[in-house]
């Protein structure tokens, strides 16, 4: 799918940004990535005709709600940030136990460690919501024994075969596979067996999964902020089936800081309902409510996330958001299946 120009040029950028460009930002002094990543975010929004897509997403999620600065600094900010997150996982292959508290500070470790000591493991439950792959290395180069429930990057380019791949953004995408191997953590393919997340949990370790991502057998609906959101129920089934502890938790990083800011908050407390599905949707929308809040105050963190969840949304099960406009080529939620499915075997071929 090399047709459309201005995806070519997004795809060699991002080939020359991990190719090349990889051996040099992974040793650039710190204070130099803000910078970068200012430059190259405000011309990824200029490619993306100046954020008008995330503009529309921006308005529904805020619908009766007032945002917190001006929307063009909201914009600009969400292209900017995305660009340095990006930058980040250049230099995962630098981060150790030595340099990992010059990147990320963590609040509310107590929590955790409460929670580890209550024998029944730790689900750190997070949302695509800025540089959320921080809380692999900052944990995991702490000592913790840390597990994440997620899709491989090259997943994307089996789901999208139809749509999206070309062999220069499989490329880009292989080689952020390869860097975010080499974090201190145990990956689980999010569209194959589940058997290694509980047995991480029976073993008092910690896994860490997002309420937003594609994968899942059974899905209820949340308000989020003035939308309706598809979430999977892969959380609650695995809080219910374990009793692990489930910690809310968030990576920050406002505008003009260098660090990222983990926090993990207080756990969730198990809310009853008269049927299963009922207390699937009661618990998912405590967490959405929680999570609401840090988007309330960050939207930037949260805007390009939902533009990837728009741009899938014909390959999802269920498309994140109900208001989205209607798409052509809309997979039923059957075939959607059927093809996560056979993209989670990808390393099997």
């Amino acid at each position: 799918m090399l047709s459309d120009p201005g995806r070519l040029l997004k795809d060699l950028g991002g080939l020359a940004l991990y190719y090349p460009g990889q051996a040099f930002l992974s040793r650039v002094p710190r204070g130099f990535l803000m910078p970068l990543a200012a430059s190259g975010g405000d011309l990824g929004r200029w490619l993306a005709g100046d954020g008008r897509v995330m503009r529309e997403e921006l308005g529904q999620l805020f619908s009766g709600h007032t945002l917190p600065r001006p929307e063009c600094e909201i914009i600009r900010d969400a292209y900017r940030a995305a660009m340095f997150n990006e930058m980040e996982v250049l230099r995962y292959s630098e981060l150790s136990s030595e340099t990992i508290g010059q990147v990320c500070e963590i609040e509310g470790l107590e929590h955790l460690d409460a929670a580890l000591t209550a024998g029944k493991g730790a689900i750190i439950l997070i949302g695509h919501f800025g540089a959320n792959q921080m809380i692999m290395p900052a944990l995991g180069h702490m000592g913790y024994p840390m597990h994440q429930l997620s899709a491989p990057p090259p997943v994307w380019a089996e789901i999208l075969r139809d749509t999206r791949s070309n062999p220069i953004w499989e490329r880009v995408l292989a080689r952020r596979w390869a860097l975010e191997k080499r974090l201190p953590v145990q990956h689980i393919n999010v569209f194959r067996f589940l058997r290694p997340a509980f047995e991480c949990l029976k073993s008092n370790e910690i896994l860490g999964l997002a309420f937003d991502g594609g994968g899942g057998q059974s899905w209820t609906q949340v308000e989020l902020l003035g939308r309706t959101a598809n979430v999977s129920t892969q959380p609650i089934q695995l809080w219910r089936k374990t009793g692990a502890c489930v910690l809310p938790t968030v990576v920050l990083r406002p505008q003009g800081e260098r660090r990222h800011r983990v926090v993990i908050t207080a756990p969730l407390q198990w809310q009853e309902g008269a049927t299963r599905a009922e207390e699937d949707q009661v618990n998912m929308q405590a967490y959405v409510d929680q999570f609401s809040q840090w988007v309330l105050q960050y939207p930037e963190h949260y805007l390009q996330f939902m533009l990837m969840r728009r741009r899938v949304r014909g390959t999802d099960v269920h498309p994140f958001f109900t208001d989205y406009p209607p798409c052509p080529d809309q997979l039923s939620p059957g075939e959607a299946q059927e093809r996560l499915r056979r993209a989670g075997e990808w390393e099997d071929r």
